[in-house]
């Protein structure tokens, strides 16, 4: 009995041994972020987290922008908002899909998410401190930027503590509206297309917080 558990034993072990020598050499290109396809194809092949993005584009006739064949061209930001942050507008303002959107908001609020003119990475946003006065939400740093549709957004960076130890941890993107004195968050950043980057809002984030 005991040689048989020892032989179970030693063929997983070398079956684990396998299975990393094959996950070290195997590069899907998907971890540093590069996408050699557009915004919107990458946005269409992601239906889990884009599906509902998709479908305001094109309810707002902005598909054009994703494609890169827009007045933005291809050098642009956009701080993605996912899906699950269009259900909870749509929920919020008792709606049951996006086509019950206004056409007028959907156009707005992914103009109020576009940065044109640069693709801004997350290393060169500049470094910033949020506010500690009631009567602002502007902080301290940071950079007023302005979207697509005229609204301005103040964002900045910040190094987040690690272990108790500020600074230490990692890079982070926060976005504040002075309008709506909302801050809002970037989940995951740095994603490469060829039409443009994007930078995704995380699940707290809801369209016209900007």
């Amino acid at each position: 009995m005991k040689k048989i558990i020892f032989l179970v034993v030693l063929s997983l072990a070398i079956l684990s041994l396998g299975s990393c020598t094959q996950y070290n050499f195997d590069d899907t290109g998907v971890a540093n972020g590069k996408h050699e396809t557009t915004m919107w194809d990458y946005f269409k092949g992601d239906k889990y987290n884009w599906q509902l993005l998709c479908e305001m584009a094109e309810r707002a006739d902005l598909v054009s922008v994703f494609q890169g064949t827009s007045q933005y061209g291809k050098n642009f930001t956009f701080f993605g908002p996912t899906s699950n942050s269009i259900r909870r507008y749509l929920y919020a303002n008792g709606m049951d899909k996006v086509s019950d959107i206004p056409v007028a908001d959907c156009k707005r609020f992914i103009l109020d998410c576009l940065l044109p003119g640069k693709r801004v990475m997350l290393d060169d946003f500049k470094e910033g401190v949020k506010s500690t006065d009631p009567s602002t939400p502007v902080g301290k740093g940071g950079e007023m930027l302005t979207m697509a549709s005229g609204k301005q957004l103040w964002v900045y960076s910040f190094r987040e503590s690690y272990n108790g130890v500020a600074h230490a941890g990692p890079l982070q993107i926060y976005l504040v509206s002075p309008s709506t004195t909302k801050t809002s968050h970037v989940a995951s950043c740095n994603i490469e297309t060829l039409t443009g980057v994007v930078h995704s809002l995380d699940y707290n984030f809801t369209p016209g917080d900007f």
